[in-house]
Formats: structure tokens, C-alpha cells, sequence
């Protein structure tokens, strides 16, 4: 009788751990990213500059900066125009995930 209470209460431990874990930050899909992007702004940047500026953006946001600081971060660093900043800080915390 010991034995099948150790079983259920190893399963149950075992669920309610798999339950208190992090989920995984959402996938990021460079592609979408690059999508959104590139037709208004292909011209101008090239697709890893896109993609650097991108993962800058989502550094600068994890780290609690925010959007509007992550925007004027585009801003500088591309010498961009504030349209583009805005839409790159919008793409990378939707599709790579920020």
C-alpha cells in the first residue's frame, strides 16, 4: 500500500513543478520580421541591418527600457526617419518576440 501513495505523489510533485515552470519566450520569426519590413524599407536597409537593429530593440526592451526609448535608440543608431523607427521597435516586439 506504501508504494502506489509514493507513485502518486511523485506524479503529482512532478506535474505541479512542470506547471510553477517559465514558458519559453515566444519563438522569434525573423521572416515576418523581415516581411513587414523590407518592402518599405528594403531600399534603404539591407535585411541584417534589419535583423541587428531588430534584436537591439529587444535587448533594449528586456532590459525595461520601453518603446519609446527603444524608437529614439532606431532612431540614432540608423539615422532613420521616426516612421521607420516606429515600425521597426513594432515588428521586433511582435515578431522576434521582444
Amino acid at each position: 500500500m506504501v508504494k502506489p501513495v509514493r507513485i502518486l505523489i511523485a506524479g503529482v510533485t512532478s506535474v505541479s513543478a512542470f506547471a510553477l515552470m517559465p514558458t519559453a519566450p515566444a519563438q522569434a520569426d525573423e521572416a515576418t520580421y523581415l516581411q513587414r519590413l523590407l518592402p518599405t524599407y528594403g531600399s534603404y536597409l539591407d535585411p541584417q541591418q534589419l535583423l541587428a537593429e531588430g534584436y537591439r530593440v529587444c535587448q533594449a526592451e528586456r532590459s525595461g527600457s520601453g518603446s519609446a526609448p527603444a524608437v529614439s535608440m532606431v532612431y540614432r543608431d540608423l539615422a532613420a526617419s521616426v516612421s521607420l523607427a516606429y515600425d521597426l521597435v513594432s515588428a521586433a516586439t511582435v515578431e522576434l518576440g521582444c
